[in-house]
């Protein structure tokens, strides 16, 4: 009997450890889902528009940052408050791009990509000095597109009072065993527009922990900051396929087509979004660039 006593207190102990072990979050979890191609385990279809208003005017908010921008997670909470006074018609977009974007020994993480730069070059957002942003890009080809992240708040009110324009549906078909990705995305005109126009579909990522500057941190470093709303790529092209070339008469319809998408195989699907936005792409225009409508929804 007195040896059966330490091991049955041996036996509690272990099964007390292993209970606790449930809650312990892996901190190198594998990629997710792992890359093994063939048949999908899963496919998802579903729609933009289920839970929020289709015909809500909804604003675009790029913010131009990068993670030795010690500046810049004061407009990355910015952006959380605006979103959370404004629920569900606000689509943010975190673009990597430029000097403080730039890797080294200390921030080795490249969140940089070939749309980001493509946008950062033409709307010269890091040259202007990081954080700033644009808010359906508004004011281009002027450099008054460029807005400091303290005037967002009042740019988005003024924007979501508007009528929309346009109206867009997202539907996805997403293989987890192969990490394609299909979409069809339908824009409705609203009004009779006039123009040239666009549709641009892009793929952001959250929750990706990684180093990050903060002066209002004690030391600045960071290494475990949490990025939202990154840029990963153009799922068409950086700046998209034409929907409407010769106008859009009010209750036109147009359908469009992306198939086989390739996400990365270290991404996390479950944490990515598709981005789609209709905007003016008159070069004669002067409201050329503009974000007309934009929505978003979320790989499950």
């Amino acid at each position: 009997m007195k040896n059966k006593i330490p091991q049955l207190i041996t036996l509690i102990i272990l099964g007390s450890f292993i209970a606790s072990c449930d809650y312990v979050k892996n901190v190198n979890p594998p990629a997710e889902p792992t890359n093994g191609g063939g048949t999908a385990t899963n496919v998802f279809v579903t729609d933009s528009t289920i839970g929020s208003n289709p015909l809500q005017q909804k604003v675009l908010i790029e913010d131009y940052t990068g993670h030795k921008c010690a500046n810049c997670p004061a407009a990355a909470d910015e952006l959380v408050a605006i979103e959370i006074a404004h629920p569900g018609n606000i689509v943010p977009v975190a673009v990597h791009a430029g000097f403080f974007a730039k890797t080294n020994l200390t921030y080795p993480t490249s969140f940089t990509t070939t749309v980001g730069n493509t946008f950062d070059g033409t709307f010269g957002n890091s040259a202007a000095g990081n954080p700033n942003g644009l808010i359906n890009r508004i004011g281009v080809p002027t450099t008054t597109q460029i807005k400091l992240y303290t005037a967002w708040s009042t740019e988005v009110t003024q924007l979501l009072a508007h009528t929309p324009k346009f109206q867009i549906l997202i539907k996805y078909k997403y293989e987890t065993g192969t990490l394609k990705l299909d979409a069809n995305v339908t824009v409705k005109s609203l009004a009779n527009n006039t123009g040239t126009y666009k549709l641009v579909l892009l793929l952001t990522q959250d929750s990706i922990i990684a180093e990050q500057d903060d002066n209002r941190a004690t030391p600045s470093f960071i290494s475990n900051y949490k990025f939202d709303h990154v840029l990963r790529g153009a799922i068409n092209s950086d700046w998209g396929d034409a929907v409407f070339t010769t106008g859009a008469p009010i209750n036109a319809i147009e359908l469009k087509s992306f198939t086989n998408y390739q996400i990365n195989a270290s991404f996390k699907p479950s944490k990515c979004h598709i981005v789609a936005y209709v905007y003016d792409a008159d070069v004669a225009s002067p409201t050329h660039y503009e974000v007309l409508q934009v929505e978003e929804i979320k790989l499950k």
